[in-house]
């Protein structure tokens, strides 16, 4: 699954039911079948038409799992989920090796982890703002100490590109790195009513001298 995910939103929202997740984002399950309670993880790669889609699917622990590989505008749509219950947000990007992972309470934030090697240059960094759990500062420390042993570096892994997605799994049960749990299922969205039709090609000049509808 990670190798698709070169770029992905998610957030995962505890004891919010789907129906209230759709209609505060007014938002409809898609009218395709074939992108309705599917097994697995959406191949992204296969079906380019899901750049810019929200998938939805339940995770374990009654948590509500939503994201896509979408823009900033959806993804600050996705955060007003957070008034509903204890919620994990992320989001990555494998071009320029950016990562965050931030975490709710009563629509609040309580504490948030950057990593962003584009920005800062080095593979030894992250930003943390909050206080985290003890079990999740744990994870963070062995990052650390894997990076100061140079754990990875052969194999050109960004050890601490993936501490977000490793707290929100220790949370949600859910990693963009990894495989989704067993008996995972997702479904595609679209708005209330349909997606929105493309607009009309314009007609070029020919098409308007040779009198072409």
């Amino acid at each position: 699954m990670n190798e698709a995910n070169f770029m992905l939103v998610w957030i995962a929202v505890q004891s919010l039911a789907p129906e209230q997740a759709l209609a505060t984002l007014k938002l409809e399950w898609s009218d395709g079948a074939e992108t309705r309670n599917a097994p697995g993880w959406p191949d992204f790669v296969k079906h380019p038409e899901y750049e810019d889609r929200i998938f939805i699917g339940q995770l374990p622990g009654e948590w509500l799992l939503l994201f896509g590989n979408i823009d900033e505008k959806d993804k600050a749509r996705l955060a007003r989920l957070t008034q509903f219950g204890p919620a994990v947000a992320g989001e990555l990007s494998r071009i320029g090796s950016f990562a965050e992972g931030r975490y709710f309470a009563d629509g609040q934030e309580v504490w948030s982890v950057d990593y962003d090697f584009e920005r800062w240059g080095r593979d030894d960094r992250l930003e943390l703002e909050g206080e985290l759990p003890t079990n999740l500062a744990a994870i963070i420390g062995e990052a650390y100490a894997a990076v100061a042993q140079g754990i990875g570096r052969d194999n050109k892994v960004d050890i601490l590109f993936e501490v977000p997605g490793r707290l929100s799994k220790a949370i949600c049960g859910f990693s963009p790195h990894e495989d989704p749990p067993e008996g995972f299922r997702w479904s595609m969205l679209q708005p209330v009513g349909g997606m929105p039709k493309p607009a009309p090609a314009p007609r070029g000049w020919l098409s308007r001298l040779f009198g072409r509808r």
